[in-house]
Parts: C-alpha cells; structure tokens; sequence
C-alpha cells in the first residue's frame, strides 16, 4: 500500500475506553433531558403510516444505532423493510427483534418466509426466463448462421456456374467468329477465282431507219440478186464434206466475182422525215443521215417544236431531217 493511503491521521479525544460512540450520543442526550430514541421512534412511526417509507427506514437506522438493544425499534425497521418489499432484511430485523426480547407477530415471521420463497422463485423464473430468451436467441442465431452459411454455398454455386457459362459461351463466340471469318474468306477466295472475265463492250445496235415510201431510193438489180442467191443458200440442206480432189482447185475472188456496190446505196435524199423507233437517238440518227454523229445538233435545232428544248426521243415521234 502506498504512503498516501496509510491510515496515520492522530486520533481524536473521545469518551472512555470501553463505551462506543452511539452510547455516549445516547447518554449526553438523556443527560441533557433528551430521549433521542422515542423522538426517533414515534417520527419513524409517524412517517411510516403516511407511506414515506423511506425516511422512516432512515429514523429507524438511527435508532438501533443510537440503541441496538431496543427490541420495537427492530420491529418496527422490520415492518418498514417487509412493506418496501425487503423480506431478507426484514427476516433478519425481526431476529435482532426476538433476541432484543421482542415478540413476533402470529404468523409475521411465516409470511416474511412466504415472501423470501417467492422473490426466490420469481428470481428463479426470472433467471429461468433469461436463460431460455438467451438460449432461444444462441439457436436463432445458429440457424441464421446455418442459413448464411447454406447461402453463402448457394451463392458460390451460382457464382461458379454462372462463370461457367460465361466460359462456355465466350468459347461459343470465339468459334462463331472464327467460323464466320473463315467464311468471308472462303467466300473471297471462291468469289475471287470464279469471277468471269470482263465482256467485251457491247455494239450498239444499227438503228432502224423507217422511211416512208415514197422517200425510199431504189435498189440496183445487182444487190438484189446477191440477197435471193443468199437467201437460197440459207436454206440449202448441207451436203457431207467430199473427199478431198486429186487436183487443187483454182481459187475464186469473191471480191471480184461478187457484183460490185454503188458507193451512194445508204445515201438518202434530204429533207427527210423519220419516225423514232427503239433504239433511236440524236447522235445515231445524225450518224445515219450525216455520216457524222456530231452534227445531231442540226436535227435537235429543226424539231425544238417537238423536243421542246430537250434531246430524249420517244417511240413514234416524227423528225424532221434537215439538209
């Protein structure tokens, strides 16, 4: 023990050895024409029949300290304890009570007896209560932590398949785009072995010329025994190629054999007039008529009525052929 908490403090001058400090308070009291005890007696009395129980217990404690043999005092402090719901205390009161001389009260000690059982057993069932609402909660909190626990597994599960699943259809995607790459570029391959060879462009078509009767030049006798002979070999049956000769055979100039053409038979009088057909244009009818494409601008220049400032032809439209 440290010096500061030694008891060393000098004592006091006090009564003579042998008499406590209560006692000497009573003597010096009754000395002087005071009787602490009743005085503390009748106003712990008093107090305790007006329900201050409290301040009477406080009068009481007083009392048996200032007298510890005064036997009603320690009845009276038992009472008060008994109705303060203090059975122990009470019990033990009324025992310094007997001992002081006191008589119990007929069946007092019975019911102070009666009252210690039953806080007994109400702090038994109180406990009892404490213990089962503890224990309900320890299994309540053991089946919540099973419950985590069982759902917490579930939760990996899940978790785990659902990684799973996402491998497996991350694989899925990674052949689908394989697959579709090899694809395109098979299809490239094919597409490119397998492209045609460009076509030659194609010949405009001769265009048409309808011309009325009366405009039409006359064809020469030759020209037209050249188309009746073609049109009769048209039509021949072909013969089985012959053995070869045993001599050679003179070779015909069929350029000099055929009759020959007058250079202005495609030549057509102008003016004209001409009737569109498929196929027709400006540039094909100046061609046809000029011999030179680009002077489709005298025909657009003589039918403005009829192009109406335009060039597009149409199927029957009537033209005027300038010289």
């Amino acid at each position: 023990m440290s010096a500061a908490l030694q008891f060393d403090e000098p004592g006091r001058p006090s009564a003579p050895l042998g008499n406590d400090a209560p006692t000497v308070i009573a003597d010096t009291l009754r000395t002087h024409g005071i009787d602490a005890p009743a005085s503390l007696y009748n106003e712990a009395l008093n107090l305790a029949r007006e329900g201050l129980l409290g301040p009477a217990s406080q009068r009481l404690q007083m009392l048996v300290c200032l007298d510890p043999d005064d036997a009603d005092g320690h009845l009276l402090l038992s009472k008060v304890y008994a109705a303060q719901g203090r059975a122990g205390e009470a019990l033990a009161r009324l025992e310094a009570a007997v001992e002081a001389g006191a008589v119990s009260p007929a069946g007092y000690r019975e019911h102070l007896e009666g009252l210690i059982r039953t806080d007994r057993q109400k702090d038994e069932e109180h406990r009892a209560r404490i213990a089962a609402r503890e224990q309900g909660e320890i299994k309540a909190l053991r089946q919540e932590a099973r419950n985590l626990r069982s759902e917490t597994i579930r939760l990996e599960a899940e978790v785990t398949e659902t990684k799973d699943r996402e491998a497996l259809w991350r694989g899925a995607a990674m052949v689908a785009a394989g697959a579709t790459a090899v694809g395109i570029l098979s299809f490239g391959l094919v597409t490119l072995f397998r492209s045609p060879a460009p076509a030659a462009p194609e010949v405009a078509e001769a265009p048409v010329v309808v011309i009325g009767a009366a405009d039409a030049p006359p064809v020469p006798e030759e020209i037209q025994a050249i188309a009746n002979a073609s049109a009769r070999l048209d039509e021949a049956p072909v013969a089985a190629p012959a053995a070869a000769p045993s001599k050679p055979t003179a070779k015909v100039d069929i350029a000099k054999a055929a009759p020959t053409v007058p250079s202005d038979v495609h030549k057509v009088s102008l003016p004209a007039a001409h009737v569109v057909v498929s196929g027709d244009t400006l540039y094909s009818l100046a061609g046809e008529y000029y011999n030179d494409k680009t002077k489709y601008t005298k025909i657009r220049d003589a039918n403005k009525d009829v192009l109406k400032g335009g060039i597009a032809l149409k199927l029957g439209m009537k033209l005027k052929i300038p010289k």
